[in-house]
Order: C-alpha cells, then sequence, then structure tokens
C-alpha cells in the first residue's frame, strides 16, 4: 500500500496538525482508485468512503466526539499496519482483501482490540503445514541412531540451502516428537490431555464408523499413556492444555483458499476423546467433542473439517499444499507406477545373461518384493476405496482443491511414502520446497518428483528416513518446525 511520508508524520503529529497523511490506497468495486487520507483534527464524517468495512474501523477508532486526534491516528496507522502485513504487499488493496480482513474480524481471527493494544511490531501470520509457510527452523530428536545422524546432515544442508536452521532437542527414549504437541495457527502450543489415570488404557482399539458407514482406524493414545516426548521451552502463556485428545499427526493446520486458518482433523481423533471424556459415541457427543477440539485449535467449528482415516495418522497419507489444496493418496495411479516399474526391471532381468543355477540375481529378489508389494498395494486400494472417497468428499465440500498425489504405501511400516514431508516457502531463494523421505525403490523418486511439481513445489528433497519408516513414522514424524 502507498504510504508515503507516514514514518516521518507519525513520528511528529504535532507539528503536522494540518498536513494530510495517506493511508493507503484502495480499489472500488467499479476499479476506480481511492486514497484514504487522514490528519489530526479532521472530521470523521469527512473521512466516508463507499466501504463499508473500512467506515466501521473508522467508527470504532473515534472516542465519541468524531474528531480525529493524535491517538486514532496512531491506532489508524497500526490498524492499516496490519492489514498491510496480512497481505505481504506494498500497494493497492482490491475488494477482496477488504473483504478478507472483514472476514477476519468477523470469525474473531483478529479484533480492532488486539490491533489498537498491539506494539508496533509485525503481526505474526497464522500458521500453517502447507507451502505458504516461512518455516526458519526444523527441531529433530537427537537420537544417536546413524541413521538419524545422516538424517541431521541432511537436514543441515538442505537449511543451508533454504535458509533454515537446524536444532537437535532432547525427546528421551521417543523419538516421534511431531505427536507431543500442536503449533496452532495463532502460535501457541496445544498440548494433549494426560492427566489420566494409572493403567488408564487409551491405546486399546475402539469402533468409529464414518456418516457412511466407514470404519475408521483409531489406534492411538500413545502420547496420553507415555507423556510429552520432550521439555517443551515455551513460556506458560504460550501454551494450551486441551480438554480433547490430540496428537500432532492425526491434525493438519491448513488454510482456506482466502488465507482463514483451518485444520483437517482424522476421525479417530474423535474416538479418542469420546473415551478421555466418559462420553458414549451419541450423535449429540460426537458433535460436542467436535466443538472442544475446534475450540482446543482456536478455530471456529466451520474452519475444521474432519475425515474418516484409513491410516493410523492422517499426515502419513495427507499433506496440505497451498492455500484451498490438500494433497490426498492415489493408490490407483500407484499401482499402475509400480507396474511399469515392475515390468521395465523383467525387461533387464531378461536381459541378465550372468545368472547362476540355482540362485537369485539382486534384480530377481527386488522383482519379487515388487510383485508381492503390488499385491498387497492392491488389495489396500479395493478395502479403503469407499473410505478415501469420503474423505475427499467431505474436503471438497469444505472448499478444499483435491490434488491426487500416487501413493505406495501398503501399511504404516512402508518403507516406501511420499506423503509424509515438510513443505514451505523459502524466505532466502523464494522456492517452495518439500522434504520427504528416500524411497525404498530409488526409481520412483524422479517420478513423484514431477508430481509434486505440477502441484505447486519448486524442489523435492528426499531424506535418509527408511528404519524411522520401518518403525512407523517418516521425515514429519521426527520433526517439529517454527
Amino acid at each position: 500500500m502507498n504510504i508515503p511520508n507516514k514514518v516521518t508524520c507519525m513520528g511528529a503529529i504535532d507539528e503536522i496538525q494540518h498536513k494530510l497523511i495517506n493511508f493507503f490506497s484502495y480499489k472500488t468495486k467499479s476499479g476506480e482508485v481511492k486514497e484514504i487520507n487522514t490528519s489530526y483534527g479532521q472530521k470523521w464524517e469527512n473521512m466516508k468512503t463507499d466501504n463499508q468495512t473500512i467506515n466501521s474501523i473508522f467508527a470504532q477508532v473515534d472516542n465519541g466526539d468524531g474528531i480525529v486526534q493524535a491517538e486514532e491516528l496512531n491506532i489508524l496507522n497500526k490498524i492499516f499496519n496490519y492489514i498491510d502485513k496480512i497481505f505481504n504487499k506494498d500497494e493497492i488493496l482490491d475488494e477482496n482483501e477488504i473483504k478478507e480482513f472483514q472476514k477476519q474480524l468477523y470469525n474473531g481471527t483478529i479484533t480492532l482490540d488486539q490491533i489498537k493494544n498491539s506494539s508496533s511490531k509485525q503481526q505474526t501470520p497464522a500458521w500453517s503445514e502447507g507451502l505458504d509457510r516461512n518455516i526458519s527452523t526444523i527441531q529433530i530428536s537427537n537420537t544417536t541412531s546413524t541413521e538419524n545422524l545422516e538424517l541431521t546432515k541432511e537436514l543441515k544442508a538442505i537449511g543451508e540451502e533454504q535458509g533454515f536452521n537446524v536444532e537437535s532437542i532432547d525427546s528421551g527414549i521417543d523419538p516421534w516428537i511431531e505427536d507431543s504437541y500442536i503449533r496452532r495457527s495463532d502460535g501457541k502450543l496445544y498440548v494433549p490431555y494426560h492427566n489420566l489415570k494409572d493403567n488408564y488404557d487409551i491405546q486399546s482399539e475402539t469402533t468409529f464408523l464414518s456418516e457412511r458407514g466407514n470404519e475408521n482406524n483409531t489406534g492411538q493414545g500413545r502420547v496420553a499413556t507415555e507423556g510429552t516426548a520432550f521439555e517443551i521451552k515455551f513460556n506458560k502463556e504460550d501454551i494450551h492444555y486441551g480438554t480433547s485428545y490430540l496428537e500432532g499427526g492425526n491434525v493438519l493446520n491448513t488454510k482456506l483458499q482466502d488465507g482463514t486458518p483451518a485444520a483437517i482433523v482424522g476421525e479417530g481423533s474423535i474416538s479418542k476423546s469420546l473415551e478421555l471424556m466418559g462420553l458414549e459415541n451419541t450423535p449429540e457427543n460426537i458433535d460436542k467433542v467436535k466443538k472442544q477440539i475446534a475450540a482446543d485449535l482456536g478455530l471456529a467449528s466451520e474452519q475444521v473439517t474432519f475425515i474418516p482415516q484409513h491410516e493410523f495418522h492422517i499426515d502419513m497419507t495427507y499433506r496440505p499444499l497451498g492455500n484451498g489444496e490438500f494433497a490426498v493418496p492415489d493408490y490407483e495411479t500407484g499401482l499402475k507406477i509400480l507396474k511399469e516399474l515392475k515390468d521395465e526391471l523383467g525387461k533387464q532381468e531378461a536381459e541378465n545373461t550372468n545368472t547362476k543355477p540355482n540362485s537369485m540375481t539382486p534384480l530377481q529378489i527386488k522383482l519379487r518384493k515388487l510383485d508381492n508389494k503390488i499385491k498387497r498395494l492392491e488389495q489396500l486400494a479395493a478395502d479403503t476405496k469407499n473410505i478415501r472417497e469420503e474423505a475427499n468428499d467431505y474436503l471438497e465440500q469444505a472448499g478444499y482443491k483435491v490434488v491426487k498425489i500416487p501413493n505406495f504405501t501398503v501399511n504404516d511400516r512402508d518403507t516406501t511414502n511420499f506423503m509424509n514431508g515438510i513443505g514451505g516457502t523459502s524466505a532466502k531463494t523464494g522456492q517452495t520446497f518439500y522434504i520427504t523421505n528416500k524411497a525404498e525403490y530409488p526409481e520412483l523418486e524422479p517420478i513423484i518428483t514431477k508430481y509434486f511439481n505440477d502441484a505447486g513445489i519448486d524442489k523435492v528433497y528426499f531424506v535418509s528416513t527408511r528404519k524411522a519408516l520401518s518403525a512407523q513414522g517418516g521425515i514429519d514424524c521426527l520433526t517439529q518446525e517454527k
């Protein structure tokens, strides 16, 4: 936005009582550009615009005398600084952007009182796990396994290129630091409910059916029984201790197309929250738990979308992309790609003349494993088709564009998983990037790279997490970002 002389003027407000200050320019519905000008001593009634949102801001800032006072001018400065920062631009506001600001006021993402009482420092943008976020630090467990040391080294090299730091933290015996808390869109930390009775077996399997009768995977509860995986080094006022039960891997913070903060939550979290809160599985109690989960995440109910889940945690098979875009698992295309790989490897084996009698070559062993994987993936694709289609429907009904990405993951210990990863936009290079897991079949990496490129990701990295994947977690499970 155009704010000429703003700093100078605001620094000497008493000396420039009659000098007009251009706060910003905006476009009307007809496309006409208008400027907002004010000065100390100007009357509010002379500042009326043809935009009700802007008029509302002026009216709420007025202390009741109808005249712009010095403090009110400072508040206006804060408000328009805020609008400038949430849209991250230095140009004319259009009608849609003003409507978005009005929406944030309406849904409580921000209030005028919060802006009035804010310091002059830049507002913190809403946090999501999509490609829009600027990651400054990736935290990783300091477990001493050889693979983890290699992984840390690889992350540091990527950080050098894309401009983030890598911090090794003490996670005790549990490396899955993603699950232990959730960074809400407002930056606060949601800590799962831990005040359980002794020997409370929350990890027991419970049956939770979706609206269409699909059975959710509800095998969660590890964080509740084992406690927080590591010491959370945050101020107490920055922590929210929840009443519902959520594990980080089953919640994906994202944004809607217009930038509104949102979240996707697996329905297994409803089941575990009902159990912990001592509530029967009834439609009324399910609605109560959904509202509590939204409140714990600092969001309105309509900003949280619950999807039925066929996987242990939804972060193993789903991933936020750009605002309003969500990557979903496509097993059918994954099968097609695996079968093409099998055919190619089969041709290579047929041309191999160095085989020994009564022994299998490494390529033959690889082909046998691949054939077995294809058969198991075919069964999984058939078994999960209905629940995946239901999840996709809910995402689309919530306003998300569903982006299908080939999936090759047979179970939660599969060592080929590209959907579990870390995405962001580099403040250093301006690139969108995605860090995911090296594959059991390296031939798949250039293929999946093209799919992610087509989904808006400039640079894709593959890191050493094969051992972690075989223990039920990939790179996203091993890290926390800030």
